[in-house]
């Protein structure tokens, strides 16, 4: 498919092919089909098909689209980059929900372990999901699921959903002492702004006395 031309990306047999136009799309849709058929092997017929950037498609995980909403603000404001038109990549809905329903099986009232070690089960999942999807737009998912994550840890916690978790365990001792992973400082920005933060403290509390 390259050899003809095709903008191909591909990851073991998922793939997609990028094109200018629906005709190009369309040529590439036939060319897939011979190709593979002399391969003895034929394109899902539900999973295979052309759609353009502004409806999105989904690829590995990831929801990729054209941003069509007008911004509120103007270009000179947006610190971030973001503009109107800019292509932007979110995690599928089928991945969070999964995520969320990991995260639930290890937080239920029910379970028989105490904080620290409830934190030592989430972590690696918190982890190993925020790393594979800390480059794309997620700013305000992660730190709407940051904040659902430490109400699940005061829920099992205090065994009910409306309660004082944040008097008796709040998010300070939650991250600092008992080292629960932080969900928003996995993207790399924040990262770095708060590496910066702190070799600045470090600067100043290292005074000769």
């Amino acid at each position: 498919m390259r050899r003809k031309g095709y903008n191909l990306t591909r990851y073991s047999d998922d793939w997609v092919i990028t094109c200018r136009t629906k005709a190009e799309a369309q040529s590439a849709m036939q060319n897939a089909r011979k190709i593979l058929e002399k391969l003895g092997v034929r394109l899902h017929s539900k999973k295979t098909r052309i759609i353009h950037v502004r409806t999105g498609f989904e690829f590995l995980g990831f929801k990729i689209k054209q941003g069509t909403r007008p911004l509120k603000l103007s270009n000179d404001k947006i610190k971030s980059g973001t503009r109107q038109g800019h292509m932007y990549t979110y995690p599928t809905q089928k991945s969070i929900t999964h995520f969320k329903d990991q995260i639930r099986s290890k937080t239920k009232r029910a379970v028989p372990l105490n904080t620290k070690e409830i934190i030592a089960e989430l972590n690696p999942i918190i982890m190993g999901w925020g790393n594979y999807y800390k480059k794309a737009h997620v700013r305000r998912l992660f730190l709407q699921l940051k904040g659902w994550i430490v109400r699940r840890i005061w829920s099992h916690r205090c065994k009910r959903w409306r309660n004082c978790g944040w008097k008796t365990l709040p998010e300070s001792k939650l991250y600092k002492e008992l080292k629960l992973v932080n969900l928003t400082s996995l993207i790399p920005s924040i990262a770095s702004a708060k590496a910066s933060l702190e070799k600045a403290g470090c600067g100043k509390s290292a005074r000769p006395v």
